[in-house]
């Protein structure tokens, strides 16, 4: 329905939740995709149905494709773009944005993920460029969103050699 690969969301959903639909994040996150509950409401999903297995992978799709509608027009391959739509799953839009600026200002590609923008993700970490004009979201460390990315599509190529579809 979103024009994603279904083994590229089954990875989202490994790496969130071990496919368990009563995970509970520390920071409130549920279900198999790990959505926040006021990320659910923003998508009409109730909060009594947010652990339904069904209903929050759909919503999750729906995150997904938004992310992906978002991103189009700063990253114009659809493979590599969806490194950084599963970045901006994790670590939210406005970061990924900001990443995608500091690689602009500072040389790197700034539509490509791997060693661009994953690095300019992690250069937010630092004062000097957090509080860069060109960053709107400010402080954000990026380790974990980078690792993320790493695992979520490890886990994704892996599965595209093991699943033809």
């Amino acid at each position: 329905q979103i024009g994603m690969d279904w083994r590229l969301l089954a990875a989202q959903g490994y790496h969130e939740s071990h496919f368990d639909s009563t995970r509970v994040s520390w920071a409130g996150a549920r279900g198999i995709m790990q959505i926040m509950p006021r990320t659910a409401r923003a998508y009409d999903l109730p909060a009594s149905r947010i652990t339904n297995p069904e209903a929050n992978i759909s919503t999750a799709a729906k995150i997904m494709r938004d992310l992906d509608k978002s991103l189009s027009r700063k990253v114009s391959d659809k493979n590599e773009r969806s490194k950084f739509v599963i970045a901006a799953y994790n670590s939210g839009l406005a970061h990924v944005l900001d990443a995608i600026a500091l690689a602009e200002k500072y040389g790197k590609n700034p539509q490509i993920w791997d060693g661009n923008v994953e690095s300019a993700l992690l250069m937010k970490a630092n004062p000097e460029y957090y509080t860069d004009p060109v960053c709107r979201a400010g402080y954000f460390r990026g380790r974990q969103t980078v690792a993320y990315v790493r695992d979520v599509m490890a886990f994704y190529n892996n599965a595209k050699k093991k699943i033809d579809i």
